[in-house]
């Protein structure tokens, strides 16, 4: 294979970048931030696809979505008219797992066919997570304004991120997105709104139902068991009654007998999960990849280096104990603990849906190191002031005439006078 014409890149690369740059802006309010990131991110894009594409990072399940894509465009079937076609795309997909499809379906419409084309989205909708997150920091985890701009670029400019939203044709990049609206919509519960929580929490519900379904069973899960150690959650009979809605929902939607067919398959083919958390924390071992899974190398290496920051960045959002920070770390704990019981979801691809809370995570640990030195160095600088001397009517050491610390002379002025 070789790159695309940079004639082709253009419109994409122009779309990223302005997209980009307007979301950006949006959250931050910060001309030179968003346009350096939105800048940055096209650059990356038209770098790897105009020169660097030759195929090698690319797999059988993102061929599969651009295929089907290709089929659906060809039949003007996108996300627009999703629902009215919903029978036909699941039987040409032979599942539920729909959304991706029709995903690649309106990347090739508006992009042209190539397999540049979803990543086009992709690499927008990392725009998006990051101001959905950074928005969560802000009103559920008391993060302050300068320093959540500081975590919106974080984010965006992730390694992590970057490289899995920019080189394969993956929907884990759509399913971070969604959940990143759920737990913007925790955190607007945390600001005791009402209606707009359930709007967007509905609206990443059915994302993620027709895209990986899974994962809302996780967050309803993680968002039933925050209410109960909440004080105000337990409290609070109308966020048990969405609770209940929610588990209806998804039991009307699968019934029961799928659902009991889960759990028995699940239980079937469960690994050692504490063998298997690790596994899937550390996996994949820096510069000993799969030729497929080569772009991780540098990314990996780097997320290493964060990890313990990473731990310590749980603890710290874990004791802000608002509803959003018991949710974050609540939720992360058991995507760890599903994930870590079954061998086959153990790779790097898997953790990309919650890598925003990793990086939120990395956040908290870094800034709270930076905070624990900065007061060191604040308690250290007056004690500079003061020096240990003599006293001048008898003679002793300060620590005998008293608390061993005397100030320095002010200094003098040019003419010789004290100031």
């Amino acid at each position: 294979m070789q790159p695309f014409p940079l004639a082709v890149l253009a419109w994409p690369t122009a779309f990223i970048l302005v997209t980009g740059f307007v979301i950006a802006y949006a959250y931050t309010r910060r001309i030179v931030v968003a346009y350096c990131v939105a800048a940055l991110k096209a650059g990356c894009f038209l770098l790897y696809f105009g020169w660097l594409f030759n195929g090698t990072y690319t797999f059988l399940d993102d061929w599969r979505y651009l295929d089907i894509g290709e089929q659906f465009a060809a039949n003007h079937i996108g996300l627009a008219n999703l629902i009215s076609h919903y029978d036909y795309i699941v039987s040409t997909v032979a599942g539920s797992n729909v959304a991706y499809y029709v995903f690649n379906a309106t990347a090739i419409q508006a992009f042209g066919s190539g397999y540049y084309a979803p990543v086009t989205i992709n690499v927008v909708l990392t725009f998006l997570a990051a101001g959905l997150l950074m928005k969560t920091a802000h009103i559920g985890l008391g993060l302050g304004r300068r320093a959540s701009i500081g975590l919106f670029v974080f984010l965006a400019l992730s390694p992590d991120i970057l490289v899995w939203s920019t080189i394969p044709n993956f929907k884990d990049t759509l399913v971070a997105t969604a959940t990143a609206a759920a737990v913007y919509a925790v955190a607007l519960v945390d600001e005791r709104r009402v209606l707009r929580p359930v709007l967007v929490a509905i609206a990443a519900a059915f994302v993620l139902a027709i895209t990986r379904l899974y994962v809302p069973l996780m967050l309803g899960a993680a968002f039933g068991i925050t209410l109960f150690l909440s004080p105000r959650g337990r409290r609070n009979p109308w966020l048990w009654l969405i609770a209940a809605v929610a588990l209806l929902l998804v039991v009307r939607h699968m019934g029961h007998g799928s659902l009991t067919g889960a759990v028995y398959t699940l239980r079937a083919r469960m690994d050692n999960p504490v063998h298997g958390v690790v596994r899937f924390l550390v996996t994949p071992i820096p510069f000993h990849t799969a030729p497929g899974y080569g772009f991780m190398d540098i990314p990996q290496m780097i997320y290493w280096a964060l990890m313990p920051l990473m731990f310590y960045g749980i603890v710290c959002v874990w004791r802000k104990g608002t509803l959003t920070s018991r949710f974050v770390v609540i939720y992360f704990v058991l995507m760890l603990m599903l994930y870590g019981s079954f061998t086959t979801l153990q790779g790097a691809r898997h953790r990309v849906q919650i890598d925003g809370l990793v990086v939120i995570f990395q956040y908290y640990g870094i800034m709270a190191l930076l905070r624990q030195r900065f007061r060191r160095g604040a308690r250290a600088r007056p004690l500079a002031r003061y020096t240990l001397e003599p006293d001048a009517d008898t003679g002793a050491t300060p620590a005998a005439a008293g608390n061993g610390l005397r100030p320095h002379p002010a200094p003098e002025s040019a003419g010789g006078a004290r100031p």
